[in-house]
């Protein structure tokens, strides 16, 4: 039997920038310490809200129990569960948040009684999702211009929305629609982000019934729903809370997620792609051409002229913004690099003079896993190199928090090199860094890197997005 050597170590958790250069790992004591990357002293974030009458009030009530803050959960994982501070001295964005009054629009209840009425669930989400709609229209109408538009949900609208298929066994329902998508793929030509709450938010005591197991998630606690929610809303108003330093000598790169959907009616295969091009997580989305499955694991990939062609708009709009081209392009891929993809990519590089390329397949869903002595989880950052590719733990006992925040077994992603200039164990570091540049999100252990997230939420919803309608450049329409 053939030996098996590897190489295992723990990756140090990453560091994230903060205002006047304070670092730390953990975005919100970053915040509470140095602030955020780019304050706005005495700028305000204002929030425009449509909602019903309860919920529209429920959510200015969370706004102004942030502000005077919230206590942390009774627990000893202090750092896992901290207080949010409220927006007083110690006030984490160093701005405010005021609720306007002039964007506020009342959702009549007759009009949540017609909806959740409608038999069909892809009628009920399609008519939601015009009605949000066009009442954020509204909003941008009047003289208000509020930096974001959060939809307040009613439990029974959510009921219909997200938890009920067609109640009627006899009514044939061959769409089963996502709102939450359908819903900013409608927003996209706004120009607005938005921003969807549940009364779980505001309600300490609020239950959605009917739960379908894919739509259940834990309740957090109120200080981390403060903090979730404002980061959130602070980074889709356009400022950026955090960014990854960039290292001393390090090359000007342009980080380059691939990820594919399928269209409406489920017929086609499709590419869409989110740039990150520096540390601050400025980027781009483009959505690319008609992608390819493989005759053998079905595996989708890029025809070598549409992989030339995303490349060379991809690289055309980091030159745009910086006025050179990248030293360096990194392209992470949830499948398998056809040889011909592969070529496409390389002659725009060369094109554009970029030399240092690493080309990484990120493979998600992995049947081995490892644990520690004693059945422990493995620890966040945990990397095996194996051969070419690398095991990494991004899920995992996070030694900052004294715990596994998780449920499950945590499971590593298994990194797979096409062709890379960078080593593999560097490569790890850089991807475990970008699980961390996730802004709806303030506890950093996040499973996948962001290219590849944002890369597949925009998917979601330009699923939603008919050729030729305004396509937003800016993944805050999408988050």
């Amino acid at each position: 039997m053939a030996s098996l050597n590897f190489n295992a170590k723990v990756i140090a958790e990453p560091e994230l920038e903060f205002g006047e250069g304070g670092r730390h790992v953990d975005p919100r004591f970053g915040l509470v310490e140095h602030g955020p990357l780019q304050p706005m002293l005495g700028d305000t974030v204002r929030i425009g809200v449509i909602g019903t009458g309860d919920t529209a009030d429920g959510f200015a009530q969370f706004i102004e129990r942030c502000r005077v803050g919230i206590e942390g959960k009774n627990t000893k994982l202090a750092n896992l569960y901290p207080p949010f501070p409220g927006v007083g001295n110690q006030n984490p964005f160093r701005c405010t948040f005021e609720v306007d009054q002039i964007a506020r629009r009342i959702v009549p209840e007759r009009d949540i009684r017609r909806i959740i009425e409608m038999r069909k669930q892809s009628e009920a989400v399609t008519a939601a999702s015009e009605m949000f709609a066009e009442l954020a229209g509204s909003v941008l109408e009047s003289s208000a211009r509020p930096d974001v538009i959060v939809c307040a949900l009613p439990s029974n609208l959510i009921e219909k929305l997200v938890n009920a298929k067609s109640e009627d066994e006899e009514v044939e329902d061959d769409q089963e629609l996502n709102f939450r998508d359908m819903l900013k793929a409608r927003a996209l030509p706004l120009s607005v982000p938005t921003q969807i709450v549940w009364p779980t938010l505001w309600d300490d005591r609020a239950k959605i019934p009917r739960k379908l197991k894919e739509t259940l998630r834990e309740v957090q606690d109120p200080a981390t729903r403060a903090w979730n929610l404002l980061n959130a809303i602070f980074y889709k108003a356009g400022k950026v809370p955090w960014k990854l330093p960039k290292a001393e000598g390090a090359f000007a790169a342009s980080f380059l997620g691939i990820g594919f959907y399928k269209d409406l009616a489920g017929q086609r295969l499709l590419t869409s792609t989110a740039q990150m091009f520096d540390e601050r997580g400025r980027g781009l989305i483009l959505r690319g051409a008609r992608a390819r499955t493989d005759k053998g694991d079905r595996h989708p990939y890029l025809e070598r002229e549409d992989a030339y062609d995303l490349l060379v708009r991809s690289i055309k709009a980091y030159r745009g913004h910086h006025g050179h081209a990248p030293a360096r392009l990194v392209v992470l891929k949830t499948s398998r690099f056809q040889a011909g993809e592969a070529d496409g990519i390389a002659q725009a590089c060369d094109e554009f003079g970029i030399d240092r390329r690493d080309l990484i397949w990120v493979s998600e869903h992995q049947d081995t896993t490892l644990v520690r002595d004693g059945n422990y989880p493995m620890l966040r950052g945990s990397f095996v190199q194996i051969g070419r590719n690398g095991l990494l733990f991004t899920r995992g006992s996070v030694p900052y928090y004294r715990t596994y925040p998780g449920l499950r077994v945590p499971q590593p992603i298994l990194l797979r090199p096409h062709s890379c200039d960078t080593p593999i164990s560097e490569l790890a570091s850089e991807v475990l860094a970008l699980t961390k540049m996730n802004w709806n999100s303030t506890q950093f252990d996040q499973a996948s890197p962001i290219p590849i997230r944002a890369a597949r939420q925009v998917g979601r919803v330009l699923k939603y997005v008919p050729f030729g309608q305004i396509e937003q450049p800016d993944y805050r329409f999408y988050s």
